[in-house]
């Protein structure tokens, strides 16, 4: 029997970042819906200065809420290393933190799609290389941080004229096993649509927790799932 698909959405933006509503109001949505749990994700850079007040309005919302409030962050990963572009000092409170390829994390910082695209065009990058070291950032950055979430899995391929079909089955074997070692997670996500059931098969098999999220940053798209549903029922 095949797993019924959770009544959740793990990524959801605010109006603390960039989305177009309140988390008061995407929790309103997500109580419509009949979802049990609910994310609110919002993005952070090093010099981000919110997140007390962001803290502090979850821990007063969650009483109000038959839903399972967590509360995360999202910042990119810079380098392969697996550092992440976070404030040096975060607050008590923060449940997540969600690792994202905004942009291509190679040894000497983040590079711009575009850049990294025309290198492959060009000869002076290759695309295995490249590919390489976005398993590498998130492998490293799996072992720097606790909770944490990897945020639409090579959602930067596509920008860069590549798919996840480049990927090869050991890289993924490898990422998986340190993601499940290291005890954090990865969702699929329904905006970017990705990662595909190929991708998420040895995370599976490492125990890693598949999360499903929208990563919505409008509230009528909140626990709407196509693509998500999709690749939870074939991996499930």
């Amino acid at each position: 029997m095949s797993t019924p698909v959770p009544k959740q959405d793990m990524h959801v933006h605010s109006t603390f970042s960039d989305g177009n509503n309140t988390i008061e109001e995407n929790i309103e949505e997500a109580e419509s819906l009949g979802l049990q749990q609910l994310t609110c994700v919002d993005h952070v850079r090093v010099d981000t200065d919110y997140l007390p007040d962001y803290v502090e309005a979850i821990e007063h919302l969650r009483p109000t809420t038959g839903i399972e409030l967590i509360c995360g962050i999202e910042a990119k990963l810079l380098n392969t290393a697996g550092d992440l572009d976070l404030p040096p000092v975060l607050p008590e409170g923060i449940d997540r933190i969600y690792a994202a390829d905004h942009q291509v994390p190679l040894a000497d910082g983040p590079h711009h799609p575009r850049e990294v695209k025309a290198a492959i065009e060009d000869g002076s990058m290759t695309a295995q290389n490249v590919i390489a070291a976005i398993i590498e950032s998130t492998a490293n950055a799996s072992e720097k941080y606790d909770h944490m979430v990897i945020a639409h899995m090579f959602s930067i391929l596509p920008k860069i004229g590549l798919d996840e079909s480049a990927v090869p089955e050991e890289a993924l074997a490898s990422l998986a096993e340190t993601v499940g070692r290291t005890g954090n997670m990865i969702e699929i996500s329904e905006r970017w649509r990705c990662p595909t059931a190929r991708s998420l098969r040895p995370f599976v098999d490492a125990g890693v927790p598949i999360l499903l999220s929208t990563d919505s940053h409008k509230r009528e798209h909140i626990g709407r799932y196509e693509f998500g549903r999709a690749v939870w029922q074939e991996i499930h």
